[in-house]
């Protein structure tokens, strides 16, 4: 199996002039420190845009110039592209019309395909065709041998966001024809490695994973039981009256539904889920980790997003000094922001280099120096 990980990237916002100098990321923990508004979550944003961008026909082209790396076993990749406004009228056109002026795509230091605005070249082609405007080229030459590979590799790298739509059900029709259909299929072909599943949200593998899947299972409960002691049993249950499908849990012997779990528990859960099914060697983006969560989930929350999932890489922001203690500070990317330029510094850079017990005081005591809080 190979292995992905996210390198570095650069990311300008041609409509507001918002830069973001280039973030290095480590192969297994990043944690983006900084005061409120300086830019962690447009790293964030950015990392997304772009992954999506790569593989996604329908995505919204946006004005941005941005240069990402990424590393495929031993294999280097650097993907640039900058998106802008097409300067002609579009017969018709509601909105602004935004295209590609440039992209390239580098594999160790060998373009495999280049465009601007006046031409392309595309490796084992002497002549190209005029490529789509609005799409990428590796959506448009994805198929191809030296394309569809990386492209393969990408979808690896593409960000699992801890979705916690914890209001949310499953039309029960819809599951009822979902759970025929792994049926069948398991009944025809065996059991498949659960990382076939391991996109679909959460309710659903959920299921799975109790149907079919028990050390799993058990693997999910047993940090859940660690949190909640109160709790005996997870499972999907149908609710016949509003026609739809629930997680539910089972306390002091009475089952209650998704809509009668509180969010910080449910949340919980769902990262408790999401975390031990994800597929091997994903890149995981969380935007303060902390929110919505009980001061008792975080401890061992961050010990399992930590210390469970060594293939994974992850890029965290955090405010929570709990989080930020957990995580050593060399681990840290410290966020600032002058103007519309993001700029991050390594803690050893920001003189932060005692302790890691006084490394997020030390933090605290900067800013205060610096007049920052």
């Amino acid at each position: 199996m190979s292995i992905v990980r996210l390198n570095w990237i650069e990311f300008t916002n041609l409509s507001t002039g918002l830069k973001i100098e280039r973030v290095t990321f480590n192969e297994d923990v990043t944690l983006l420190v900084g005061l409120s508004g300086v830019g962690k979550t447009q790293i964030l944003n950015a990392i997304e845009y772009s992954l999506k961008l790569a593989v996604n026909k329908s995505i919204r082209l946006n004005p941005y110039a941005v240069n990402l790396c990424f590393n495929i076993d031993e294999n280097e990749y650097q993907w640039k592209y900058k998106i802008m406004e097409a300067e002609e009228d579009i017969i018709e056109a509601k909105e602004r019309y935004y295209i590609f002026v440039y992209e390239e795509l580098i594999e160790n230091g060998k373009k495999l395909f280049y465009r601007d605005s006046s031409h392309a070249e595309i490796t084992g082609y002497q002549k190209v065709p005029a490529p789509k405007r609005d799409e990428s080229l590796l959506i448009q030459y994805e198929e191809e041998d030296f394309v569809k590979p990386i492209i393969g590799e990408i979808l690896k790298l593409y960000p699992i966001e801890i979705d916690m739509d914890v209001l949310g059900a499953i039309d029960r029709d819809s599951f009822q024809r979902f759970k025929a259909k792994i049926r069948e299929s398991i009944t025809k072909s065996g059991l498949p490695d659960f990382e076939k599943f391991s996109h679909l949200p959460i309710p659903l593998k959920l299921y799975i994973v109790k149907e079919y899947y028990q050390e799993i299972y058990l693997q999910i409960f047993s940090y859940v039981k660690e949190l909640f002691m109160e709790i005996n049993d997870i499972s999907i249950v149908e609710d016949s009256e509003r026609d739809v499908v629930w997680v539910a849990i089972e306390v002091y012997g009475k089952i209650l539904m998704q809509r009668e779990i509180s969010n910080g528990m449910l949340k919980a859960i769902y990262y408790i889920v999401e975390l031990i099914t994800m597929s091997s060697n994903s890149l995981v983006l969380i935007d303060e980790f902390e929110n919505g969560l009980g001061v008792n989930c975080i401890d061992i929350l961050a010990e399992l997003l930590l210390n469970e999932r060594n293939d994974l890489q992850f890029v965290i922001t955090s405010h929570h000094p709990k989080i930020i203690n957990q995580i050593s500070h060399d681990k840290w990317k410290i966020i600032e922001r002058q103007t519309n330029i993001v700029r991050n510094v390594s803690s050893e850079q920001y003189g932060i280099s005692h302790s890691q017990h006084d490394a997020y005081f030390n933090l605290l005591n900067r800013w205060e120096y610096e007049g920052k809080i």
